[in-house]
Protein backbone atom coordinates (compact mmCIF):
# COMPACT_ATOMS: atom_id res chain seq x y z
CA UNK A 1 0.00 0.00 0.00
CA UNK A 2 0.70 3.53 -0.80
CA UNK A 3 0.09 6.04 1.88
CA UNK A 4 0.16 10.17 1.57
CA UNK A 5 2.13 11.98 4.87
CA UNK A 6 2.32 15.36 5.77
CA UNK A 7 6.05 14.72 6.44
CA UNK A 8 7.31 12.61 3.96
CA UNK A 9 5.01 12.71 1.07
CA UNK A 10 3.99 9.27 -0.67
CA UNK A 11 5.00 6.99 1.19
CA UNK A 12 4.86 2.70 0.25
CA UNK A 13 4.17 0.50 3.19
CA UNK A 14 4.46 -3.09 3.75
CA UNK A 15 1.99 -3.84 6.44
CA UNK A 16 3.20 -7.29 7.14
CA UNK A 17 3.35 -7.31 11.16
CA UNK A 18 1.20 -4.29 11.71
CA UNK A 19 -0.58 -4.73 15.69
CA UNK A 20 -2.90 -2.94 17.46
CA UNK A 21 -2.81 -0.02 17.61
CA UNK A 22 -2.96 1.24 21.19
CA UNK A 23 -6.51 1.25 22.93
CA UNK A 24 -8.19 1.94 20.01
CA UNK A 25 -7.88 -1.63 18.54
CA UNK A 26 -7.20 -3.16 15.61
CA UNK A 27 -7.34 -1.11 12.65
CA UNK A 28 -8.16 -2.25 9.17
CA UNK A 29 -6.42 -1.02 6.01
CA UNK A 30 -8.74 0.29 3.75
CA UNK A 31 -8.59 3.39 0.88
CA UNK A 32 -9.43 7.08 2.49
CA UNK A 33 -9.16 7.22 6.13
CA UNK A 34 -6.23 9.59 8.37
CA UNK A 35 -4.09 6.97 9.93
CA UNK A 36 -1.80 7.34 12.57
CA UNK A 37 0.92 4.89 12.27
CA UNK A 38 4.81 3.72 12.92
CA UNK A 39 7.37 2.52 10.77
CA UNK A 40 10.68 0.79 10.62
CA UNK A 41 13.18 2.76 7.98
CA UNK A 42 14.52 0.95 5.37
CA UNK A 43 17.82 1.37 4.09
CA UNK A 44 17.49 -1.51 1.45
CA UNK A 45 14.17 -0.84 -0.10
CA UNK A 46 12.33 2.31 -0.53
CA UNK A 47 9.33 0.01 0.91
CA UNK A 48 8.75 1.06 4.51
CA UNK A 49 7.47 -1.58 6.93
CA UNK A 50 4.19 -0.73 8.53
CA UNK A 51 4.54 -1.40 12.38
CA UNK A 52 1.82 -0.02 14.30
CA UNK A 53 -1.56 2.23 13.40
CA UNK A 54 -4.26 3.52 15.02
CA UNK A 55 -6.98 5.28 12.72
CA UNK A 56 -7.76 9.01 13.49
CA UNK A 57 -9.99 9.52 11.31
CA UNK A 58 -12.65 7.26 9.22
CA UNK A 59 -14.10 10.34 7.63
CA UNK A 60 -17.80 9.51 8.62
CA UNK A 61 -20.39 8.28 5.48
CA UNK A 62 -17.73 8.28 2.83
CA UNK A 63 -17.61 4.52 2.53
CA UNK A 64 -21.29 4.14 2.46
CA UNK A 65 -21.71 6.05 -0.83
CA UNK A 66 -20.48 5.01 -4.23
CA UNK A 67 -20.40 8.41 -5.39
CA UNK A 68 -18.58 9.89 -2.37
CA UNK A 69 -16.02 7.28 -2.56
CA UNK A 70 -15.53 7.58 -6.28
CA UNK A 71 -14.50 11.12 -5.62
CA UNK A 72 -12.42 10.15 -2.76
CA UNK A 73 -11.01 7.91 -4.63
CA UNK A 74 -9.88 10.53 -7.45
CA UNK A 75 -8.28 12.58 -4.97
CA UNK A 76 -5.98 9.98 -3.50
CA UNK A 77 -5.17 8.79 -7.28
CA UNK A 78 -4.21 12.10 -8.44
CA UNK A 79 -1.58 12.80 -5.64
CA UNK A 80 -0.52 8.89 -6.23
CA UNK A 81 0.41 10.46 -9.72
CA UNK A 82 1.65 13.47 -8.62
CA UNK A 83 4.19 13.36 -5.95
CA UNK A 84 7.60 11.80 -6.53
CA UNK A 85 9.70 10.95 -3.65
CA UNK A 86 9.43 12.37 -0.43
CA UNK A 87 8.83 15.71 1.30
CA UNK A 88 7.09 18.10 3.26
CA UNK A 89 3.61 18.94 1.67
CA UNK A 90 1.52 20.03 5.41
CA UNK A 91 -0.40 22.24 3.02
CA UNK A 92 -1.23 19.94 1.02
CA UNK A 93 -2.25 17.71 3.24
CA UNK A 94 -4.59 20.14 5.51
CA UNK A 95 -6.11 20.71 1.77
CA UNK A 96 -7.08 16.77 1.23
CA UNK A 97 -8.19 16.52 4.92
CA UNK A 98 -10.46 19.29 3.97
CA UNK A 99 -11.68 17.86 0.62
CA UNK A 100 -12.64 14.86 1.99
CA UNK A 101 -14.50 16.31 5.36
CA UNK A 102 -16.48 18.12 2.19
CA UNK A 103 -17.64 15.33 0.59
CA UNK A 104 -19.23 13.97 4.00
CA UNK A 105 -21.95 16.29 3.76
CA UNK A 106 -24.58 16.81 1.47
CA UNK A 107 -23.42 15.28 -2.33
CA UNK A 108 -23.52 19.07 -3.29
CA UNK A 109 -21.72 19.34 -6.73
CA UNK A 110 -18.71 17.29 -5.72
CA UNK A 111 -17.00 18.14 -9.02
CA UNK A 112 -16.59 21.41 -8.15
CA UNK A 113 -15.44 20.25 -5.05
CA UNK A 114 -12.78 18.27 -6.77
CA UNK A 115 -12.08 21.27 -9.47
CA UNK A 116 -11.00 23.00 -6.45
CA UNK A 117 -8.71 20.61 -4.73
CA UNK A 118 -7.22 20.03 -8.57
CA UNK A 119 -6.27 23.47 -8.41
CA UNK A 120 -4.65 23.24 -5.05
CA UNK A 121 -2.56 20.23 -6.19
CA UNK A 122 -1.19 22.68 -9.02
CA UNK A 123 -0.35 25.77 -6.33
CA UNK A 124 1.30 23.62 -3.89
CA UNK A 125 3.69 21.62 -6.51
CA UNK A 126 4.45 24.97 -8.02
CA UNK A 127 2.06 24.62 -10.85
CA UNK A 128 0.12 27.38 -10.42
CA UNK A 129 -1.83 29.27 -13.16
CA UNK A 130 -1.77 33.10 -13.10
CA UNK A 131 -5.97 33.08 -13.60
CA UNK A 132 -5.40 36.70 -15.23
CA UNK A 133 -9.10 37.76 -15.96
CA UNK A 134 -8.55 40.95 -19.22
CA UNK A 135 -11.30 43.52 -20.08
CA UNK A 136 -11.26 43.12 -23.68
CA UNK A 137 -11.05 39.48 -24.20
CA UNK A 138 -14.06 37.03 -24.06
CA UNK A 139 -11.57 33.89 -25.09
CA UNK A 140 -8.67 32.89 -24.44
CA UNK A 141 -6.14 29.82 -25.44
CA UNK A 142 -4.15 27.88 -22.87
CA UNK A 143 -1.11 27.00 -23.67
CA UNK A 144 -0.48 23.28 -22.84
CA UNK A 145 3.26 23.60 -24.14
CA UNK A 146 3.96 27.04 -22.31
CA UNK A 147 1.28 26.03 -19.19
CA UNK A 148 -0.17 29.68 -19.82
CA UNK A 149 -2.81 31.87 -20.61
CA UNK A 150 -2.87 33.73 -24.24
CA UNK A 151 -5.20 35.90 -25.86
CA UNK A 152 -4.29 33.51 -29.45
CA UNK A 153 -4.13 30.17 -29.83
CA UNK A 154 -0.51 28.82 -31.20
CA UNK A 155 -0.03 26.26 -33.72
CA UNK A 156 -3.92 25.23 -33.14
CA UNK A 157 -3.14 23.67 -29.71
CA UNK A 158 -4.67 25.96 -27.63
CA UNK A 159 -7.26 25.07 -25.15
CA UNK A 160 -9.86 27.34 -25.74
CA UNK A 161 -11.74 29.05 -22.40
CA UNK A 162 -14.38 31.54 -22.49
CA UNK A 163 -13.67 34.79 -19.83
CA UNK A 164 -17.18 33.23 -17.87
CA UNK A 165 -15.58 30.28 -17.60
CA UNK A 166 -12.49 31.52 -16.26
CA UNK A 167 -13.92 33.85 -13.77
CA UNK A 168 -15.21 30.46 -12.22
CA UNK A 169 -11.92 29.61 -12.42
CA UNK A 170 -10.53 31.97 -10.56
CA UNK A 171 -13.38 31.80 -7.84
CA UNK A 172 -12.85 28.20 -7.18
CA UNK A 173 -9.28 28.73 -6.84
CA UNK A 174 -9.73 31.29 -4.03
CA UNK A 175 -12.61 30.16 -2.13
CA UNK A 176 -13.10 27.82 -0.11
CA UNK A 177 -14.66 23.71 -0.55
CA UNK A 178 -17.69 25.36 1.08
CA UNK A 179 -18.26 28.36 -1.28
CA UNK A 180 -17.41 26.46 -4.49
CA UNK A 181 -19.79 23.91 -3.89
CA UNK A 182 -22.72 26.49 -4.24
CA UNK A 183 -21.44 27.58 -7.57
CA UNK A 184 -23.78 27.14 -10.85
CA UNK A 185 -21.81 26.02 -13.65
CA UNK A 186 -23.17 25.40 -17.25
CA UNK A 187 -22.28 22.30 -18.76
CA UNK A 188 -20.68 24.17 -21.60
CA UNK A 189 -18.67 26.09 -18.32
CA UNK A 190 -17.71 23.05 -17.00
CA UNK A 191 -16.53 21.55 -20.12
CA UNK A 192 -14.13 24.16 -20.36
CA UNK A 193 -13.32 24.03 -17.24
CA UNK A 194 -12.45 20.35 -16.94
CA UNK A 195 -10.60 20.33 -20.37
CA UNK A 196 -8.10 23.28 -18.77
CA UNK A 197 -7.47 21.33 -15.55
CA UNK A 198 -6.91 18.11 -18.00
CA UNK A 199 -4.37 20.14 -20.09
CA UNK A 200 -2.74 21.73 -17.37
CA UNK A 201 -2.37 18.63 -15.78
CA UNK A 202 -0.59 17.24 -19.00
CA UNK A 203 1.57 20.37 -18.59
CA UNK A 204 2.54 19.70 -15.11
CA UNK A 205 2.84 15.92 -14.73
CA UNK A 206 4.26 13.41 -17.15
CA UNK A 207 1.99 10.65 -18.73
CA UNK A 208 -1.00 12.26 -17.12
CA UNK A 209 -4.50 10.50 -18.16
CA UNK A 210 -7.90 9.98 -17.38
CA UNK A 211 -8.37 9.00 -13.64
CA UNK A 212 -9.67 5.11 -12.79
CA UNK A 213 -11.97 6.72 -10.09
CA UNK A 214 -13.92 8.67 -12.43
CA UNK A 215 -13.73 6.09 -15.79
CA UNK A 216 -15.72 3.70 -12.95
CA UNK A 217 -18.17 6.45 -12.10
CA UNK A 218 -18.85 7.72 -15.48
CA UNK A 219 -19.58 4.07 -16.45
CA UNK A 220 -22.05 3.76 -13.42
CA UNK A 221 -23.88 6.81 -14.57
CA UNK A 222 -23.63 5.59 -18.73
CA UNK A 223 -25.63 2.33 -16.77
CA UNK A 224 -27.99 4.08 -14.69
CA UNK A 225 -29.38 6.33 -18.02
CA UNK A 226 -29.86 3.44 -19.94
CA UNK A 227 -31.54 1.53 -17.14
CA UNK A 228 -35.38 1.87 -18.02
CA UNK A 229 -37.51 2.61 -15.22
Amino acid sequence: MHAFTRTHGRIPFMAKGARRGGKRGSVPLVPVVLLEFVWTPSQRSEIQLLREVSLVDGYGNIHTNFEKMAWAQAAIESLGRCLKGEGEYDELFSQTDAYLKALMGELQRPENLFRRFRLQILQHLGFEIELVVPENASLLFFDPLLGELTTTRTNDRGIPIHLGALKLLKQMQRGSFDEVKRLRISSEASREIDWFLDAAFRHAFDHWGKLESLKLLENVDKFNSETPE
